[in-house]
């Protein structure tokens, strides 16, 4: 079995759709990382990227990611504590000796197990400026 990641960025504004009645619940506006277990453990949804109250799911309701995100039903849909979790995106990066890396730009996770496979850091940390304009680095 072959392990398959995906980017951070990839999944935001990705359809959530049941498998049993193929109704939209929303797209993806946030991923929650346990940074203890440094896994992926929740998504948060949104009616659209724009507006709207979100509303939480766990990786382990996910049948399926590809174009669309595939869950069972609509009981994927539960509270999740997102306080107990982090986007990591803007967190710094700071090396044992103290040195300042920069800041989380995005991340790449195994979309099976949810781990973290590496994270993106860029020296300037601001997330709306394209990675081809700004100094990244991937940290693995």
């Amino acid at each position: 079995m072959s392990v398959e990641y995906r980017q951070r960025a990839d999944l935001l504004g990705t359809q959530v759709i049941t498998r049993n009645t193929g109704k939209r619940l929303g797209v993806v506006s946030q991923i929650w990382v346990d940074v203890d277990s440094q896994e992926i453990v929740a998504f948060s949804m949104k009616p659209n990227l724009l507006y709207g109250m979100a509303q939480e799911m766990l990786l382990s309701s996910v049948s399926q990611i590809g174009d669309v995100i595939l869950v069972e039903n609509e009981d994927a849909i539960e509270e999740v504590d997102t306080d107990r979790y982090n986007s990591l995106v803007n967190c710094e990066v700071i090396t044992e000796s103290g040195d300042v890396l920069g800041k989380v730009r995005g991340f790449k996770f195994d979309i099976a197990t949810g781990r973290l496979a590496s994270l993106m850091i860029a020296s300037l940390g601001y997330p709306l400026i394209p990675d081809r304009v700004i100094s990244t680095i991937t940290v693995i």
